[in-house]
């Protein structure tokens, strides 16, 4: 395919939907597979934890595991009939595999859930029924929850539920609030035989500390790190950079696999695949606009300034010389400015809050 045939909105689309598996990712959708498989081998159901920084691709894995079961779904005959994946706008391809069994109704072999800021035991049990589609008022009892949550996992084939952003449970300040929401997940493994996967930042395995009963539960636990700075063939820094230059939508062949190019982007993006991704997606729609057919480092620097809005001397794309120990100086100096301006602002915001809260008393 030529891309010069294609529209501008079409080729920037292709950017969009960029997806490279790196090692790294391979082996957490092996985790994943894993605990899917594993379901009804035991009494009881297992966990596994899947960690790591913002930006390493765990929701990307998280999402390519979705697809991959409803691959597998896909065709698949019940009752003298396909079943059908249901309409993405109803139920988001990104937060379970929804599918229609013949006579039957919907069957969801895998769900994910958002874990909400601060969840309690109720909170985040109640979050899991509106995921499978059951909504139930405060006052309803555990015991009523529980006895809803069996019937449907069972009737809508749940194997296992992903849960998203686990480290929100760790972030209550409530003492008991961790301990207690993370036996949900050992509720629904032991009662429901539903297989769990754990999700979130790295501080997301002190469940495991709060609650020794889940730490016995757990089946895997990997944590997943950004690119090392290895530029050598075959790294998996390397791997990846090879693969988006292969699949930019441009007639001629990319370089930002090569060289200074592959040096700084790993230098403005600390390693991370999201950070990389991003900045050669923006180079990429830039250099669409503008009819250019080759991406170079005027253009990654354009993305950079567009994202952090710094001058060329803070700019790793622009810069003359590559010095990691001074880049990362001025990017701490820079956030640190911030920090200490946005506390300035806050505390002023508060202060005018105040005196007209008390002006309005004077005249009350």
């Amino acid at each position: 395919m030529k891309w010069k045939n294609c529209t501008a909105d079409e080729r920037k689309q292709h950017v969009d939907g960029f997806v490279a598996v790196t090692p790294t990712m391979a082996r957490a959708l092996d985790v994943l597979r894993r605990c899917y498989r594993s379901h009804g081998s035991g009494q009881q159901a297992s966990c596994s934890f899947i960690v790591g920084e913002t930006g390493v691709g765990k929701t990307t894995v998280a999402n390519e595991f979705l697809e991959e079961v409803r691959a597998e779904h896909m065709g698949i005959l019940m009752d003298g009939q396909n079943l059908k994946v249901q309409d993405e706008e109803a139920y988001p391809h990104n937060m379970s595999v929804t599918l229609e069994r013949p006579g039957h109704g919907l069957i969801r072999p895998v769900l994910k859930i958002q874990v909400g800021k601060k969840s309690t035991y109720k909170q985040l049990f109640a979050q899991t029924l509106a995921a499978i589609g059951v909504n139930v008022a405060k006052a309803t009892r555990f015991g009523e929850m529980m006895s809803i949550a069996r019937i449907q996992i069972r009737e809508q084939g749940i194997r296992m539920i992903i849960f998203d952003e686990c480290q929100h449970i760790a972030d209550s300040s409530m003492t008991r609030d961790p301990y207690e929401a993370a036996d949900v997940f050992k509720v629904l493994m032991k009662e429901a035989r539903v297989q769990i996967a754990c999700v979130g930042l790295p501080y997301t395995t002190d469940l495991l500390l709060e609650n020794r009963q889940l730490e016995t539960l757990k089946k895997e636990e990997m944590t997943m790190r950004p690119f090392q700075p290895d530029f050598n063939d075959g790294s998996e820094l390397m791997g990846f950079l090879q693969a988006l230059s292969t699949d930019l939508p441009f007639d001629r062949a990319q370089q930002i696999h090569k060289g200074p190019m592959a040096i700084r982007l790993h230098f403005a993006s600390d390693g991370y695949v999201a950070g990389i991704a991003m900045m050669v997606s923006e180079a990429a729609k830039i250099a669409i606009d503008e009819g250019v057919e080759v991406i170079d480092l005027d253009l990654l620097g354009e993305a950079y300034r567009r994202k952090h809005d710094v001058p060329v001397n803070e700019n790793p794309f622009l810069m003359a010389k590559v010095d990691p120990d001074g880049f990362r100086a001025l990017k701490a100096a820079r956030w640190n400015e911030r920090v200490l301006a946005a506390q300035k602002n806050r505390a002023t915001r508060r202060q005018k809050a105040l005196v007209l809260k008390r002006e309005a008393a004077a005249h009350d």
